[in-house]
Parts: C-alpha cells; structure tokens; sequence
C-alpha cells in the first residue's frame, strides 16, 4: 500500500519538476526574445520546450499506467480500497489524466505558437 502511495507522489513530482523546468525556460526565453536582435537563441529555447513537453508526457504516461496496474493490484489485495475510490470518483475526465496529458499537451501548443511568432 505504501508503495502505492509513493508511486503516486513520484507521477506528481514529476509533474512538479517538469513544470518548474518549462517556467524557467519561459523566462528564459522572454529574456532572450526581447534582448537580442537575432530570434535564434529563442527559437533554439522554443524547441527545447517543445522537446521538454514531448519527454514530459511519455514519461507521465508511462508512470501513469505503471500506477494504473498498482492500483488494480491492491483493490485485489485489499477490496475496502475500492469502496473508498468509487467513493471519491467524480463525473468527467479524471484529473490525474489532465495532469499527466494535458498540462504537457498544453505547454507544447505554447512553446509551438512561441516558435511561429518569434
């Protein structure tokens, strides 16, 4: 169970670092778009961003569904798990999804609209 919950805190730690990473690199990339004449540096950054988003989701993904077999393996062990899932699920997407596919899918629409305008 235990190894359940620290699989569940690495998928969100990922998410965290990945997510610092891509607001430093923004600032970065703000910085550079604005102070030099050539746009290369920026449009270097850009991609870089777009790659970061890319590595970002695969990996989420990954761990995602390592977490999903987890998961399916301790309500086998432990059936009052499912109970208290069921009980805490919602209508509509999970969040876990939107975090794990969204947040990289939305990063990488950014740093692609950066990419063209600069």
């Amino acid at each position: 169970m235990e190894f359940g919950i620290h699989e569940e805190n690495m998928l969100n730690q990922r998410g965290n670092l990945c997510l610092i990473a891509q607001s430093l690199l923004v600032v970065a990339y703000s910085t550079t778009a604005t102070s030099s004449s050539t746009h290369a540096a920026a449009r270097v950054m850009a991609v870089f961003g777009i790659a970061l988003a890319v590595i970002w989701a695969y990996s989420g993904s990954r761990h995602y569904w390592h977490n999903q077999v987890l998961q399916r393996r301790i309500i086998q062990r432990f059936p009052d798990i499912a109970e208290i899932l069921a009980a805490f699920r919602r209508p509509g997407p999970s969040s876990t999804l939107l975090i794990v596919y969204g947040m990289p899918a939305m990063t990488a629409v950014t740093w692609i609209v950066l990419l063209v305008i600069t």
